[in-house]
Order: structure tokens, then sequence, then C-alpha cells
């Protein structure tokens, strides 16, 4: 690992993980586990099925399910989301159903609080990943279908270190280059947790699917809280074979009270383009915020190019600490 610090040289690909930290005593984890497949192909429509569970630990390492969540969900061609199955009040389901998961589709739920849809719960927190579903499953289509007709528009330039003009990622849509390289193997998930219990693994991986699998670990270590978070989004071909297409892993130190960030490592393990992992080089910006502000100061601090659209993925997630970390009851040195 390496602490990031201003002025630190970005740390390079370190190689996808081959195991997960056990669960620690003292501590909250909130687990989610997302799979998409295509319907009947991935330029149709999208399945998708995802699961989420918070659990706690005691000083004693018995561990306790706290919460859990479960959807299904349908995005047309054009990322609307047609279908939801949800146990959500109506009016939730409703407010957000026939509208695209794209940009706005977040503000909507933040919007409905009131309705039904506390921002720091399960729920909240599975729809929030599904404005991203269409870009991943971008790269499923690419690697089973081939590229798309050219040529190609490049939307996605300046939106994040990946797709700085004139990188890799932009050269190759300009030149008609294959964009995706192929992944490295993914181990096989429930082999690399130290315990079953430490992930709720709902949806095995199968033929030509996307996964992203998430942790957010938070322990009490007297008056901080140390945080852990494991990011993974993979493609399985239709062989089986499971490539990781973004993955990252992340420790944190912020105090349990005012939730300030005072430390932070950032570790990218598998990305698609070789910029990508210059983004991590930037999160020392965010030391000295507070998580409970982390949505938008991830978005302030780490503008367009600054940042990657999954590390912001990352780091928005740790906007569920605070609700994770009240659960811990005390917490040793």
């Amino acid at each position: 690992m390496v602490q990031l610090t201003a002025g630190s040289t970005p740390p390079a690909l370190l190689g996808v993980a081959a195991r997960l930290p056990a669960r620690r005593p003292s501590s909250a984890r909130r687990t989610s586990d997302l799979q998409v497949t295509p319907h009947p192909t991935w330029d149709h429509d999208l399945l998708v099925r995802a699961a989420a569970r918070d659990a706690v630990v005691d000083g004693h390492g018995r561990l306790t399910e706290t919460a859990s969540a479960r959807l299904s969900a349908v995005l047309d061609n054009g990322s609307v989301l047609s279908r939801l199955t949800a146990p959500l009040p109506r009016s939730v389901v409703e407010a957000v159903t026939g509208h695209p998961a794209v940009s706005g589709f977040r503000a909507r739920l933040r919007a409905l609080a009131d309705a039904g849809l506390p921002p720091e719960s399960l729920d909240a927190a599975l729809l929030d990943d599904l404005p991203t579903v269409r870009l991943v499953s971008g790269y499923g289509r690419i690697a089973e279908l081939g590229e798309p007709p050219r040529p190609r528009p490049t939307p996605l330039v300046g939106v994040c270190t990946g797709w700085a003009a004139d990188g890799t990622a932009h050269r190759l849509s300009q030149t008609g280059g294959h964009l995706l390289s192929r992944t490295p193997e993914a181990p096989d998930f429930p082999a690399m947790l130290d315990h079953p219990a430490d992930f709720h693994l709902e949806h095995p991986s199968r033929s030509s699917s996307m996964h992203r699998r998430r942790i957010l670990e938070v322990t009490a270590q007297g008056q901080e809280l140390a945080i852990y978070e494991y990011f993974r989004d993979s493609h399985v071909d239709r062989d089986g074979r499971e490539g990781s297409l973004h993955e990252y892993e992340l420790h944190a130190v912020a105090d349990r009270d005012s939730l300030v960030l005072s430390a932070i490592t950032v570790t990218p393990r598998a990305l698609p383009f070789p910029e990508c992992p210059l983004a991590s080089g930037n999160v020392h910006a965010l030391l000295g915020t507070s998580l409970r502000a982390a949505d938008s100061e991830v978005k302030a601090r780490l503008p367009g190019t600054l940042g990657c659209t999954h590390l912001s993925d990352v780091l928005r997630f740790l906007r569920f600490v605070e609700p994770l970390g009240a659960r811990i009851a005390g917490g040793g040195d």
C-alpha cells in the first residue's frame, strides 16, 4: 500500500486481489452484490438483480445481520428504468420508473427521502448504482460483440482521467483500435473470502454477465474509525471466464465524532486504460473533509480528468460510514 499525500506519485496497478480481509471485532460491514445480464443482447434490455446487507461484529467476533435489501430492474437500450421490483413504497417505485437512469437520476433519489427512501438505506445504495449499469455494460458489449460500428462518437472525452483528451482511450476511439484489451482473470469471489459470512453472495458468476461487488467495513479504534472498502466490476464471458474490469481497495481513517478524514490510501488493481490509475494520486484532496459530505466533496474536488468514474463510485460510498459507525458498540484501541 502507498500512503497518498500531496505531491506523491500515483500508484501503478498492483494486480487483482487474491484474498480479502476477514471481518474485524467491533465493526460494521455493508456489502452489495449486483448482477447485470443482457436480454437478449447487450444492445437491448439489461436485467439487473441486486442485493445488499448490513451486519455488525461485536467485540467477541459474533456477527449479527441488521438489515438487508433486494431489487430487480430492467433498463432499456436508452437507459430508461422500465421496471423495478423491490419492497419499497409505491410512491418511490413510481417516482423512478419510466425515467432514464443517467445524469439527474441520483438527485431524483435524494428527493425521495420523505417518500420512504432514506438516503442512508440499503435500498438507496442499490438504486444509486443504476446510472453506471449501461456504461459498465458497454465493456461487456465490446468483449462479446466486438467494437460498435464506425465512426465512433466520443461523448466520454474529458469525463475522467481514463478518457482525457489525447489519452489512450480517446486515441483508440479515433483510430478504430480495440478499446478493451483482455482483462486480468478475476479469482472466484467466494474463494477470496476468509469466511462465507464475510459477504452475502446472492448472485454467483454466470456466463455473459457483469458483476459489481462492494464491501465497506467500519471498525471502531478508540476515537477513530478505521475504514476498509473493496470494489470490483467484472465481466464473465460466454465461456465462463471472469475478468476484472475495475478494481480498487481503499483504507482510510476518520474521526469518530466529526467524521473528518485524516488519512486515505487507495490501491488501483484492475482498470481498462493506462491513464486510469492516475486519478488515485488525487484523492489526498479529500483530506480534512467530513465523510458526511462525501458525495458533494468528491464531485467538487475530483471533477473531470482529476477523477475516475469508478473511483468516484468508491469514494462516494464513504457517505455510508456514518450509519455504519453508529451501529458499533464500544471499540478498542
